[in-house]
């Protein structure tokens, strides 16, 4: 294995991080160690049990995901495991290599068949793998996917004989296979694949997967579903841990300050930080929660890719690929290069170092509007003195820093995460009050801000002590406040007061944003970090929380507790003039949580909100944007400022509500009918509709 930070280069998603094929020890296995998850555990415990209970334990089973979700890796695990319950001594797993393995002459087939002979069991007999059921069966070349997928539900699922039916098959390939069945009449199959895509769904009146309620034959596991990095509270046997512990492992990383970037390197800087508990369990919460703030969930290969990205991304300027550790020399030796020919080198390796740390990769989101104006005023400067500012090079290597695109090249499999994370979590946006370090320093960040705005040197005083930042970080921060000084000196001051006044607006700016960022990974706080803490006590079924949402978005549902429909209008419709619209209001629809079932699922991974009292009341996710919502609305916020997501799933939901309520004639014993300003109003009454003048 090479050493890292260089041997984790190849982690990346483009590399051996990559596709992982079934029995090829080379591919998509980064870590050369199988991660054990909740699905490999399950896979292990159904095949002891169908060497030991046949008749009563499910015999097919579909294993549903997207790409890099560790598919590939159950299913070796799951051959594995029936090689060792039926005792064939590995004979399967001999056989289903020889039948998957490719060759230049023949891809890998799409389905292979082993049969075997048991002493202890004679019910099964043959195991039948489908690797990948969206690729197509090279011996019948005509025949698409889907089609091929509802053979093999008729012939293993319908169909009671001897055989173990493992298949990966992605969402796409069960709607596309359902709707297939419709159009050719085949009701069993339409069943089962009804049954199948209600199953892994995220609804909360989805059906047990494993087995399935109406096919105990049968389980399908969305693995989509599960979170790698675990829940509140994580634990390490979570597979984001187990990764990061072999990633960062010390055995494999040379010891802290012998690499040729010394005590300077900022990826042997990043492992020295997570090498404790306390930084690695937030950088885990920090994944966590972008995932309830998104909705998405970290593959695997996510996860690989991440993994190279924070503790060995290759920088974009000078490596071509090369050796992390050697690039980090590299830079360091530019800082100290006075010639004219490495000006730029020397300017941006100070930042280059910083932004090369896993606090800076994970936020590395930067952004300068105004850069002519900048080199404009450092100019000014200079022709006012008649000479070059000391702190030349920091304000330039600033100046360049934040108008570039960054330094860290993102993996492709990155290219949506990385940026999404800035924009929902970015520590820099943290609230004030937020406490620093472990809460017992006394310290917020309206401390820091404050001080960061008087001088950069009052800021780094303030933080130095604690020994939070790395050696990278308080060499960039000592560079920033004597240029920040000089900024300050009366010479300067008098040659160009507005000039001098814009630089150190811009360096304070960043030195707080920087040390917001740095400290923000080590110590889990984020943009709405308090929000994001109740909310992952939601999604993990806190009720008291679940009530208050509820009750939350039945307050944003209604005017002055009442329902109002609007009858001349159809969804998507501007409203007509005050004038001209007809409104039912009815009595309140009250809003509850929808309990969840977990039986034979994964764990939620959403919560539901059911509104109204009709016997089928429409469902409404408790996404992490309407719950921010919700709770913003109760310290204050007005509803004209909600976002657009808000408002759109809102309407949304009142237009169902509006569908279910005028069709139930219970909705109308209290309800009126507004017909624009006219003062009439139109109630029920003892089963007639009468007319009288109301109160608007």
């Amino acid at each position: 294995m090479t050493k890292f930070p260089a041997g984790l280069l190849d982690w990346a998603g483009d590399r051996s991080g990559g596709v992982r094929r079934l029995f090829h020890d080379g591919s998509g296995r980064p870590s050369q160690a199988i991660i054990d998850t909740p699905l490999l555990r399950r896979l292990t415990a159904w095949a002891q049990d169908v060497a030991a209970t046949p008749s009563e334990t499910p015999r097919v089973v579909l294993l549903v995901g997207g790409p890099g979700n560790g598919k590939t890796e159950a299913i070796e695990t799951a051959i594995r495991a029936l090689d060792d319950a039926l005792k064939l001594n590995g004979a399967l797993e001999s056989h289903l290599r020889r039948e998957l393995k490719s060759t230049d002459q023949a891809p890998v087939p799409r389905l292979a068949t082993a049969k075997f002979v048991t002493a202890s069991n004679s019910e099964i007999s043959t195991l039948v793998i489908v690797q990948d059921a969206s690729v197509k069966d090279s011996g019948r070349p005509g025949v698409r996917p889907p089609q091929l997928l509802i053979e093999d539900i008729e012939k293993y699922a319908l169909a009671p004989i001897g055989t173990i039916y493992l298949s990966c098959v992605n969402r796409g390939i069960l709607d596309d296979a359902l709707i297939l069945a419709l159009n050719e009449d085949k009701l069993g199959v339409a069943t089962i694949l009804s049954e199948m895509i209600r199953a892994v769904g995220v609804s909360p009146d989805a059906t047990s997967c494993w087995p399935m309620e109406r096919y105990p034959n049968t389980a399908i596991w969305p693995m989509d579903v599960e979170t790698l990095i675990g829940t509140a509270p994580i634990t390490e046997n979570s597979p984001a841990h187990q990764l990061l512990e072999i990633a960062l492992s010390k055995e494999h990383w040379p010891d802290f300050g012998t690499c040729p970037a010394e005590e300077r390197c900022p990826y042997c800087n990043s492992r020295r930080i997570l090498a404790t508990a306390a930084p690695k369990q937030a950088l885990l919460t920090v994944l966590r929660w972008y995932e309830l703030a998104t909705g998405k969930r970290w593959t695997f290969r996510d996860m690989n890719s991440l993994i190279s990205y924070l503790f060995a991304g290759a920088s974009t300027d000078d490596t071509g690929g090369g050796q992390p550790c050697e690039w980090a020399a590299r830079q360091k030796a530019a800082m100290t290069d006075n010639g004219d020919r490495n000006a730029l080198k020397r300017q941006l390796a100070p930042f280059n170092l910083m932004a090369s740390q896993y606090q800076h990769a994970l936020f590395g989101t930067w952004s300068l509007e105004n850069e002519k104006s900048l080199r404009r005023d450092l100019a000014q400067l200079e022709r006012q003195l008649g000479a070059h500012l000391r702190s030349r090079d920091i304000m330039l290597g600033l100046i360049r820093f934040l108008s570039s695109k960054g330094t860290v090249s993102v993996p492709k499999t990155l290219r949506a995460q990385i940026p999404a994370l800035s924009e929902y979590l970015d520590p820099a946006l943290a609230e004030p009050e937020t406490e620093l370090g472990d809460g017992e320093s006394g310290k917020t960040l309206r401390d820091l801000d404050i001080r960061f705005s008087q001088s950069i040197r009052s800021g780094t005083k303030y933080v130095k002590p604690h020994r939070w930042l790395t050696a990278l970080e308080t060499d960039l921060l000592d560079k920033l406040a004597d240029a920040d000084d000089e900024l300050a000196t009366a010479e300067i001051r008098r040659a160009g007061p507005a000039a001098a006044s814009r630089l150190q607006a811009v360096m304070r700016e960043f030195a707080c944003r920087m040390v917001r960022r740095s400290l923000g990974v080590r110590f889990a706080f984020t943009r709405d970090s308090a929000v994001l803490k109740e909310y992952q006590q939601v999604a993990n079924g806190e009720k008291d929380l679940l009530r208050d949402a509820a009750q939350g978005v039945e307050r944003l549902l209604h005017e002055n507790d009442r329902f109002e429909i609007h009858l001349n209008t159809t969804f998507g419709e501007p409203l007509p003039p005050r004038g001209n619209r007809a409104v039912l209001r009815t009595t309140k629809q009250r809003v509850k949580a929808r309990e969840v079932s977990t039986t034979g699922r994964p764990s939620a991974s959403m919560r539901f909100l059911s509104i109204g009292s009709t016997d089928n009341p429409p469902l409404v996710p408790l996404t992490y944007e309407l719950y921010r919502a919700v709770r913003a609305l109760r310290h204050g916020l007005l509803r004209a400022s909600l976002p657009r997501t808000v408002i759109a799933l809102l309407d949304t939901t009142r237009a169902r509500i509006a569908g279910a309520v005028v069709r139930d004639p219970r909705a109308f014993d209290d309800a009126e009918i507004f017909l624009g300003e006219r003062p009439e109003v139109i109630s029920r009454e003892d089963h007639a509709f009468v007319v009288h003048v109301g109160e608007k």
